[in-house]
């Protein structure tokens, strides 16, 4: 995507088991100054899939925003890469880019490569970047559970909350709707 000035880009990525290997592949470039890009992706693996994420945000001109937010949850044996670039050319001034990477390794067997990168020519930016990696906290299960919920629904519930940073960013009604049932449809399949 290439911007212009004044405008607005919001890409979403959802990426569900039942394919072996998934690529994405988004390039955005700010070409003029007062310009705004989001890019939100949830990534949820299972069995022996491989997901590949490679995002680059490419600040040209002053005044501009971007903001990247990729959430993954792996099971089984899949594996992840997230490899995500933002770079502020010296023009690009009052650059403001926010990068974050978080994911959920639900199985020792899963695999996550986070690479998120900055790379800043200009001097008078606000950027920052970050990576996690974890697992489900067990004071959180053990909360749900002791109020008598299932540990497989427990399980769903805290994947829920953990993708929903990422799902609550879709404004269309029927379309939100269609990914929290592609989300919650044999969740608890994938991760028993």
């Amino acid at each position: 995507a290439v911007q212009h000035k004044y405008s607005l880009y919001n890409n979403f990525t959802f990426t569900f088991p039942g394919t072996e290997l998934v690529r994405n592949n988004l390039n955005t470039r700010l070409a003029e100054s007062a310009t705004e890009t989001h890019l939100y992706g949830l990534y949820i693996g299972a069995d022996n899939q491989l997901i590949d994420n490679h995002t680059l945000v490419d600040h040209r001109k002053p005044n501009c925003l971007s903001n990247e937010l990729y959430k993954g949850v792996l099971a089984g044996h899949a594996k992840a890469v997230f490899n995500g670039k933002v770079y502020v050319h010296q023009e690009a001034q009052k650059t403001n880019a926010f990068q974050q990477n978080n994911n959920l390794q639900l199985s020792d067997k899963a695999s996550i490569n986070s690479k998120p990168q900055l790379e800043i020519f200009a001097d008078d930016v606000k950027c920052s970047h970050g990576s996690t990696v974890g697992q489900f906290n067990p004071d959180a299960l053990f909360y749900l559970r002791s109020r008598g919920i299932e540990e497989a629904t427990a399980r769903a519930l805290l994947i829920g909350a953990f993708a929903f940073d990422v799902v609550e960013k879709v404004t269309i009604p029927a379309l939100r709707e269609h990914i929290e049932t592609l989300l919650n449809n044999n969740m608890e399949n994938w991760y028993a």
